[in-house]
């Protein structure tokens, strides 16, 4: 293959630390404490549709509705911060407090229903399920026939997870990439059959450049890469000690709760009464203590993954869409009307930018405000601050894959800036204008992908000039705040 056709994520490597939090249980002595549906609306939140409650002081409470009597009502009042999970809280208003009721429909109150029951705030949802996961003990690549297996796999509908990590990376790791291609399916539903994408995950920096050495990329800066003819995520990280040191804290708790049933059971042979409570609110503790020791591990080791879960969306939406959607086709055959042909490249990684860091809950991708570090630094280009500076819009139309790419140190800030500007665009084009899966949007992948003019295209797709286009589209991003609200 030619380096053409490789699709990368945002340059830079990833290394990342985890410290965990130990809980050892020691048996307390007597008396002493011990320690396919429809595609989601292109603004980028659901348009999730609330029973509305209006208090006699003036609050208004967006929700469900869960109970009416003549005293009061109970309502699960649902808040979606730009950016972060949606949270509810189910309170009870008294009759004199509630000046009216802007009810649902019964259709659309189970709908809200379903949506929120997906929901999963104590991630207890997401660990049922991971240990629901079917895992294969398969070879690495690389390895010889007769060498014994070293990776495990999880087969998907959409994808193929191979990975040397830890048991609980991989289970994360599923999980999470069912849960994104499931909300890039309600994005943008799939118009083709596809073949599963394979995902190799590498967890340490000898297997990935091994990953990357028969594409001829082993010194390439970037930690993962997306192979279309291959058909192939190659993802680089450093996570096999971090994977196993939490593995080896939740076996460790496990044997520590266990000790506690059986303590709690020899308590119940010995004692009575109040004394025997006295002992069980002691091991209560503990157990409450072992139990958020775990939580908040999981906690640690989320902010420890997220850049490479982000790196993995990111990679799987080149994926996604490249197999599932827009996939490549020649300009005869666009032109024939077998299809629209890919996604340009800048938009490609435009949207995949966009979509990495999205929330993603309910089977539902909600990218509703911009990534605050990538809109400070498009900011500061705009202003030409600290030497940066966007690429021209004509230049991001028409430059080639290459121009996403960086083998040496010094083509890394070139690649950034076309990574950004791309970004930007995207943002633009999707919650702005409001263009992406329209009708036109499809007449201009047709107009490139058949061999048109790429300006004039999509000067067409923008019903603007260029010129015109870009001031705005500057003029948007100077308005535009972290929480997606634009200034005056």
């Amino acid at each position: 293959m030619t380096r053409s056709r490789l699709l990368v994520s945002v340059p830079g490597l990833v290394f990342l630390g985890l410290s965990l939090f130990w809980v050892r249980y020691l048996p307390p002595t007597a008396g002493a404490t011990a320690g396919q549906p429809a595609p989601m609306p292109v603004n980028g939140l659901a348009n999730w549709a609330f029973d509305e409650l209006v208090l006699v002081n003036g609050a208004k409470f967006q929700g469900l509705l869960l109970s009416e009597s003549p005293s009061g009502v109970r309502f699960q009042v649902v808040s979606r911060p730009p950016g972060r999970p949606t949270v509810t809280l189910t309170s009870f208003f008294t009759a004199a407090e509630v000046a009216r009721i802007k009810r649902l429909s019964d259709a659309e109150r189970a709908v809200l229903k379903e949506r929120l029951a997906e929901l999963d705030p104590s991630g207890e949802g997401e660990r049922l399920r991971m240990e629901s996961l079917e895992l294969v003990a398969v070879r690495w690549e690389g390895q010889p026939p007769d060498a014994r297996p070293s990776a495990r796999e999880y087969d998907s509908d959409y994808f193929t997870l191979v990975s040397t990590g830890s048991e609980e990376l991989i289970r994360r790791s599923a999980v999470r990439l069912e849960q994104i291609y499931t909300a890039f399916a309600r994005f943008l539903p799939p118009t083709v059959e596809g073949r599963p994408t394979r995902i190799l995950l590498a967890t340490d920096a000898n297997e990935y450049r091994a990953l990357l050495g028969p594409l001829g990329e082993s010194l390439l800066l970037n930690p993962a890469v997306y192979d279309p003819v291959g058909n192939r995520i190659l993802c680089g990280s450093d996570l096999k000690r971090l994977g196993a040191e939490l593995q080896t804290a939740r076996v460790h708790h496990a044997q520590q709760l266990a000790s506690l049933d059986r303590y709690s059971k020899e308590l119940g042979k010995l004692y009575r009464g109040a004394e025997l409570d006295q002992f069980l609110r002691t091991v209560k503790r503990e157990r409450d203590r072992l139990v958020a020791a775990d939580r908040a591990n999981g906690r640690k080791f989320d902010e420890a993954t997220r850049r490479v879960f982000a790196v993995l969306y990111h990679e799987a939406f080149h994926a996604y869409v490249g197999t599932f959607v827009f996939p490549p086709l020649k300009p005869e055959a666009v032109r024939a009307g077998l299809g629209t042909g890919e996604l340009p490249r800048w938009l490609n990684e435009g949207l995949a930018q966009v979509f990495e860091t999205a929330v993603v809950e309910a089977g539902e991708l909600r990218a509703d405000c911009p990534d605050r570090e990538r809109l400070t630094r498009v900011k500061d280009g705009l202003r030409g601050k600290n030497g940066q500076t966007l690429l021209p819009l004509g230049d991001l139309l028409t430059n080639g894959s290459d121009t996403f790419l960086a083998w040496h140190a010094d083509q890394k800030a070139a690649a950034d800036r076309a990574y950004l500007t791309s970004w930007a665009l995207a943002y633009y084009l999707t919650f702005d204008r409001r263009l992406i899966g329209s009708t036109a949007f499809r007449t201009y992948l047709v107009a490139v992908n058949s061999g048109g003019d790429p300006r004039r295209a999509f000067a067409q797709l923008v019903a603007q000039d260029l010129a015109a286009f870009e001031k705005d589209w500057h003029a948007y991003l100077t308005r535009l705040n972290p929480d997606g609200t634009l200034s005056r």
